[in-house]
């Protein structure tokens, strides 16, 4: 019993090797024919540039080819790095080799019909063998070793400056689809909250342009803007762009801190107007051009130009010529004198020295100043002054009339300042001493003083007590005391407190000897009565 079940084994196990060699040696043929026709695949195409690839995953290629192919990327595709590698020059090489499989064959033609290349595409089970071809007739040249290696290494340069790079550039072709980005647009587009999977090919469109671009010889460059959904905030650039072909080359250039300085500028250019907007002084602006930027309020109701006039941001010369017909400005003798007016203002302005006052007919006075600024620009500054200069004319008036009186009086006068200089004299002073205080150079004090009166005086401890009177803050009272002239006329003296520190002294000369100061306290007395 035990034997014949041995048998049986025996017996399943010979069937079972009968039936699996001749499979086994089938898939064996099968796999080396498959090897073969890959191998003759690429035989076929070694003088050629071809890629063969397995769906979307490359099998083999060619020297020249794999260096064409560039380097791989994390979540690119074998395919679509060469898509991008060549979409540039055949815009529609991504739609055509998915059409590939149900076409069989085709030829890719490329966007520019001067060019001398095709792309041969063939369906071969499963396999895709794309070749590029150079149509152009004429001999095979030289290959020059050295050239070559040079192209290389400006080819690595070329793609190290793209990949380091931090502007985004992209290319879009003809329908917008976007065929190859630098590693900056495609870490900007995973950054955002784009729905699309990481790495994923191809990246989406960060920008939707309000217009088309211009591409021209000097393409403009426009503004755009992108929400950040993470920052919570708007990210700016400033967007230009090349047409290559059929396609664009956008570049977009980073503007957030051009943003915040622009922001920031209009900021501080609508405080300045508030600012202005509230100044008594009128201020009128002009650029490097003489054209009218700025004005405030204060400016019309100054000089009484329209409001439409200024808008029209009138040169410096229509500004100041329609101030003179409006006769807001001295009249000129003649229209020469006139032009040369304001060249001079223009020239002095930008030294920076130009000041001047206007009369006006109307009674009113104005103090015109001109500031230049480092870009070129005009600042005019209109400062009614009327009231000040009536001030000072009625002001100058009364230091008249009372230096008139002085100058009446037949005793000497002269008044001190607290630190002792001389703030005026009259007449008599002048003819007693000898020395006219405001004919002199700088600045005369007391101790200037003290010295011309001793000339004609004789010795006495009043000039020394005047200086110690003046110089005092304590015991200010007037004082009275006598001096004799070189001469032998008497002379009385009086010093007297004034407010401010100031100290009057009065000088008489009388015609005896007896007690002259007693005299000229009972002249004081008698004064008073009257």
């Amino acid at each position: 019993m035990q034997n014949a079940d041995i048998y049986t084994i025996i017996l399943i196990l010979a069937v079972s090797l009968v039936v699996a060699i001749p499979a086994v040696f089938l898939q064996i043929r099968v796999q080396t024919k498959q090897r073969r026709s890959i191998y003759d695949l690429m035989i076929e195409s070694q003088s050629e540039t071809a890629y063969l690839f397995s769906d979307n995953t490359l099998v083999d290629a060619t020297p020249d080819a794999r260096k064409l192919l560039g380097p791989t990327k994390t979540g690119v595709s074998d395919l679509q790095r060469l898509i991008s590698a060549f979409s540039n020059r055949f815009s529609s090489l991504d739609d055509d080799l998915t059409a590939l499989g149900g076409e069989g064959s085709l030829t890719i033609l490329p966007d520019n019909p001067d060019e001398n290349i095709q792309i041969q595409a063939e369906w071969w089970n499963g396999l895709s063998r794309i070749v590029l071809v150079d149509t152009a007739e004429k001999e095979l040249p030289t290959i020059d070793t050295h050239k070559i290696s040079a192209l290389e290494d400006e080819l690595e340069i070329l793609r190290q400056t793209t990949k380091l790079s931090p502007y985004l550039v992209w290319l879009e072709n003809d329908i917008g689809k976007i065929n190859w980005a630098n590693a900056a647009y495609i870490s900007l587009a995973e950054s955002l909250s784009f729905k699309n999977k990481k790495g994923g090919w191809p990246p989406p469109k960060l920008f939707t342009l309000p217009q088309p671009a211009n591409s021209g010889a000097h393409p403009e460059t426009i503004r755009v803007s992108i929400k950040s959904q993470r920052l919570d905030k708007l990210l700016w650039f400033d967007l230009s762009c090349k047409m290559i072909n059929k396609s664009m080359l956008y570049f977009a250039v980073p503007a957030d801190d051009a943003v915040q300085a622009e922001a920031s500028l209009k900021g501080f250019i609508q405080t300045l107007t508030k600012t202005f907007a509230h100044l008594s002084v009128g201020l009128a602006i002009f650029d490097k051009d003489r054209k009218l930027v700025l004005f405030n309020p204060a400016l019309t109701d100054l000089i009484r130009l329209p409001v439409e006039f200024l808008s029209l941001r009138p040169t410096l010369f229509a500004f100041l010529d329609r101030l003179r017909e409006d006769q807001m400005m001295p009249e000129p003798k003649n229209y020469k004198d006139w032009r040369g007016k304001i060249a001079a203002i223009e020239k002095d302005a930008l030294d920076g020295t130009y000041e001047e006052v206007w009369e006006l007919p109307g009674a009113q006075t104005y103090r015109i100043t001109a500031r230049a600024h480092n870009d070129g620009a005009i600042a005019l500054l209109f400062e009614d002054i009327t009231a000040e200069i009536s001030l000072t004319r009625s002001f100058r008036s009364e230091l008249e009339i009372g230096q008139s009186v002085l100058d009446t009086m037949e005793d000497a006068v002269v008044v001190f300042a607290a630190s002792g200089s001389i703030l005026l004299s009259n007449t008599a002073y002048t003819r007693l001493w000898g020395v006219d205080p405001e004919s002199t150079f700088g600045e005369m004090s007391v101790s200037d003083a003290i010295i011309s009166w001793k000339e004609v005086c004789d010795p006495t401890d009043l000039w020394g007590r005047l200086l110690a009177f003046i110089g005092g803050s304590v015991g200010r009272e007037e004082w009275y005391g006598d001096a004799m002239l070189d001469d032998g006329r008497p002379l009385a003296c009086r010093f007297s407190p004034l407010s401010g520190g100031a100290t009057l002294v009065q000088f008489r000369i009388l015609p005896s000897i007896a007690n002259p100061a007693k005299k000229l306290r009972n002249t004081k007395k008698s004064s008073a009565k009257i």
